[in-house]
């Protein structure tokens, strides 16, 4: 696809649904709008942290404002508390809006929104009585004794806001499953903002941790919680639907593997600045940590680009238009694989400089972990695409149990190997490893899904 046709999809007015080359061109129109307004929403969010540590950071001191970024960093490790449950949604609004049954797409939304609600009260509740119990002052080390005290209140408070946290991102993956994702990224923008005005209003009061929390993550829930107005007005949420979810058991099925898929995947990567940390000391996972963010540049713009197409491709398999799956599959590839090793070829031989810079020298990057990075990112990217891919047309079993072997067999391996040579060769040795992994799994033990899926079984 050249850059001429893409012109055609920078529209607000829908194409004509009424046959399959319609469909394939209103499914990528909305995903180049999802696209556009993720991107504002990550550079609003970026505007936030750095709004944010200037207007805190002075009044608050270094460790008060280290407590509220740690407990702030709570919300992307606990996001698999939703059980699977929210990408599962996902799937299931998607196959619902494809079918075209006026009855059955708000059965969905509204019985699995129910779900979640409950779900999400439970996971309150739960992390309510943790923050009374853990001994946190053990797990985030204070030397003030006041500071200790607001901390155990910030983590009370963190507690209800996760949990409303967690249904609004439901009501997000609602909107994804309608392939209407860029509605919930502008009113995610709006939580920015709204997010930034209270935050400015705390930082004048001189505002404890406690309401920091309720004015950053609070803002952003309150701005997703108008999504279901824009779910009531057109029909697709209804108060007699709530009690009524007719895919319930598949529902939560799903969402059993996904939750198993994401918790597997924070293993597998999420584990590495423990291990470098404890084989080779910290100095070294700053290393790792900083060469990592910089290939970032290049792997989540990409992730930007595909995360759309997730939702395309559930409503083109729900209808089994497989053309449509096999050409985006293959531009998306592509496009990962090409502009993956663009930007990590920059990057390889542009990295020490920009690391330099941006550490003030305080930070080396050795050539071998460039490279490592740079060969890793081009496989992440390609592989992202390949992911969105299989989540799209619910090929979850092969994901967990590629999950599961990638988990027993890598981080071993990576133990040893950054033991051994270095982070360097625990990256390359986990490459590996993964790349094997994906061709037994994908390749060979579920290719007829696979096929299936590309209307070639």
């Amino acid at each position: 696809m050249g850059l001429r046709p893409l012109v055609r999809y920078l529209r607000f007015s829908p194409f004509d649904t009424a046959t399959p080359e319609g469909r394939t061109h209103e499914r990528y129109r909305l995903a180049f709008l999802s696209m556009a307004a993720n991107l504002l929403s990550r550079i609003a969010s970026m505007a936030l942290i750095l709004f944010g540590v200037g207007l805190t950071l002075p009044y608050l001191g270094a460790e008060r404002f280290g407590v509220w970024m740690t407990i702030s960093g709570f919300v992307g490790m606990l996001t698999f508390l939703d059980l699977g449950v929210g990408n599962a949604l996902t799937n299931r609004v998607a196959q619902a809006a494809a079918r075209e049954n006026p009855e059955e797409l708000p059965q969905v939304i509204s019985g699995g929104l129910a779900l979640l609600a409950l779900l999400a009260v439970g996971i309150g509740v739960l992390l309510s009585l943790l923050a009374r119990v853990i001994p946190w002052d053990s797990l985030i080390k204070v030397a003030n004794p006041d500071t200790r005290t607001e901390t155990e209140t910030a983590l009370k408070i963190f507690a209800l806001l996760f949990a409303a946290n967690l249904f609004t991102g439901g009501i997000n993956r609602v909107f994804a499953g309608l392939q209407r994702a860029f509605e919930a990224h502008l009113f995610s923008i709006l939580g920015t903002l709204l997010s930034l005005l209270l935050l400015w209003l705390a930082s004048r009061q001189q505002a404890d941790i406690a309401h920091l929390l309720a004015a950053t993550l609070g803002g952003q829930s309150l701005a997703s919680l108008g999504l279901l107005a824009i779910l009531y007005r057109r029909g697709q949420l209804t108060f007699r639907d709530l009690s009524r979810n007719p895919g319930s058991g598949t529902l939560l099925h799903d969402g059993s593997l996904f939750f198993l898929i994401q918790v597997g995947t924070m293993a597998a990567w999420g584990a590495d600045n423990l291990i470098i940390a404890s084989t080779l000391g910290a100095a070294q996972v700053a290393v790792f940590g900083v060469t990592q963010r910089l290939f970032q540049l290049v792997s989540q713009p990409l992730a930007i680009v595909n995360a759309p197409l997730w939702a395309a491709y559930a409503d083109a398999h729900s209808r089994h238009e497989t053309s449509f799956i096999r050409k985006t599959l293959a531009r998306s590839l592509l496009l990962s694989f090409f502009l993956g090793l663009l930007g990590s070829a920059i990057l390889l031989f542009t990295g020490d400089g920009l690391v330099s810079l941006w550490t003030r020298g305080t930070i080396v990057v050795p050539s071998t972990l460039l490279a490592a990075f740079a060969a890793w990112t081009v496989i992440e990217a390609t592989a992202n695409a390949f992911a969105v891919f299989t989540n799209g047309c619910n090929i979850l079993r092969a994901q967990a149990f590629g999950v599961i072997s990638l988990i027993l067999v890598a981080i071993p391996v990576k133990i040893h190997l950054a033991a051994e040579y270095g982070i360097a060769a625990m990256l390359i040795g986990f490459t590996t490893i993964f790349l094997i992994n994906i061709a037994f799994w994908f390749g060979f033990r579920f290719k007829d899904q696979i096929h299936a899926a590309l209307g070639r079984g």
